[in-house]
């Protein structure tokens, strides 16, 4: 059966408002990758789908994972799939990329660069977007602080609150040691103008494709209830809310990082 004989419910919600570069042709033909990595070799678990809003926009906040943004596919993978499917946007910092090709695929996706007017313009037309609130410092943590997310920027969250869009927390445990990192090279990184230069088993040392290997470790992934905040009246009142609520859900997060560390029986298969 085609991708499109499939998903037809999810290339209709795909049509509705602006594409933002998004091409479901690109979608469909990256879906049987999503889905091994997804079924067969991370066996992701994901729960709290439930959290996300029927209707309108919703924001999820995630730990980071890793330099790319694997988290944010996962979950891509999960929305075409849900009884409710829908379109996920990644924002994240797409400036690195100069080859063109790759960059456009990554828009084709649903990667989309960060910035407060691109997450105004996604919630305007109720878009389901996640963001990386720790930056690339939580990307390339030490092996050992791997599950100790770094503070989440609260900046972040200005657009969100500003519209009043629901923020939901999302932890995940596995990407980290999928993709181990022993040090980041912050010279070497500057001075490829790049956003970091992740030092892992396979990564500098072997050609790509076998630079980006990663180990088959279970992940489970766990959204959770809406954050809870009322509509601010001025922009001083934006601002408190946003570090307010980065603060919650950092801890949210670290909590059930910590919860699902104590519960899992076994990360490789």
């Amino acid at each position: 059966m085609s991708f499109a004989d499939k998903h037809r419910t999810y290339i209709r919600s795909t049509r509705k408002g602006r594409d933002f570069g998004f091409n479901v042709k690109t979608m469909a033909k990256l879906a049987p990758l999503l889905a091994f990595l997804y079924e067969d070799w991370w066996h992701v678990d994901l729960q709290g789908l439930k959290h996300l809003p029927k209707k309108g926009p919703a924001l999820i906040v995630a730990n980071a994972g890793g330099v790319l943004p694997w988290a944010g596919l996962m979950m891509l993978h999960a929305l075409i799939h849900d009884d409710q499917p829908r379109r996920l946007t990644i924002l994240t910092d797409l400036d690195w990329i100069e080859d063109e090709r790759l960059y456009s695929t990554a828009r084709e996706i649903g990667l989309m660069s960060w910035s407060a007017d691109n997450a105004k313009r996604l919630f305007a037309e109720d878009e389901t977007v996640v963001v990386f609130p720790e930056g690339i410092q939580g990307a390339v943590k030490p092996f050992g602080e791997r599950y100790r997310p770094r503070a989440f920027d609260w900046t972040i969250l200005m657009p969100a609150v500003e519209a009043h869009v629901p923020i939901i927390p999302l932890a995940t445990i596995g990407p980290e040691e999928s993709f181990p990192v022993g040090m980041n090279i912050d010279w070497l990184a500057k001075l490829l103008s790049l956003p970091a230069f992740p030092v892992t088993a396979a990564f500098p040392w072997l050609p790509f494709p076998a630079n980006v290997f990663s180990l088959p470790v279970h992940w489970k992934m766990r959204l959770m209830k809406p954050c809870d905040y009322k509509k601010p009246a001025s922009r001083e009142e934006v601002e408190e809310i946003c570090k307010t609520l980065a603060l919650f859900a950092e801890g949210e997060v670290q909590a059930e990082l910590n919860r699902l560390l104590r519960t899992r029986v076994k990360p490789l298969f």
